[in-house]
């Protein structure tokens, strides 16, 4: 997979870098200590191949939603957006900085209105069902709340 998506990007000539899983990782990282001194949020979002191919049932589609997802991101990606893939390339990671849930939802919609240019409906249902994006400092908070609430209990 991560010679196809080198090969959309060079062929459309979309300005996308996509960092090694390495460092992807780091620069996950870095943003969790940023964001805990900044006080900023952060969303993440996780690409997996293998689910995504499972609801897409045959190459066609995949290659279709690929195109369509770099098509969107290169219209769309602020300069701040850091794209890598997750370990063992297993899919696509995505951090949109100083964003909340809002950010996702506003890209969620650009990736379904690309796709409809496309007569490719399928999209939603993909970002419905495999993708599902987690607000960091949120998450924490979130588990922490859950864990305190099963003390008490």
């Amino acid at each position: 997979m991560k010679e196809y998506l080198f090969n959309v990007i060079k062929k459309h000539q979309y300005n996308i870098s996509i960092y090694t899983e390495d460092i992807f990782e780091r620069r996950c990282q870095e943003e969790i200590i940023r964001s805990d001194e900044d006080k900023s949020f952060f969303v993440y979002i996780e690409f997996d191949f293998e689910s995504i191919q499972g609801i897409l049932g045959n190459e066609s589609n995949s290659q279709q939603f690929w195109n369509i997802f770099l098509e969107t991101l290169s219209q769309n990606k602020r300069g701040s957006d850091i794209l890598g893939f997750l370990e063992h390339e297993s899919g696509i990671g995505l951090l949109l900085l100083d964003s909340k849930l809002d950010g996702w939802t506003r890209l969620a919609g650009r990736f379904i209105r690309t796709a409809s240019k496309h007569d490719f409906d399928i999209m939603s249902l993909v970002l419905e069902n495999n993708v599902k994006p987690i607000v960091y400092p949120s998450c924490i908070q979130d588990i922490q709340a859950q864990q305190a609430a099963k003390q008490e209990q």
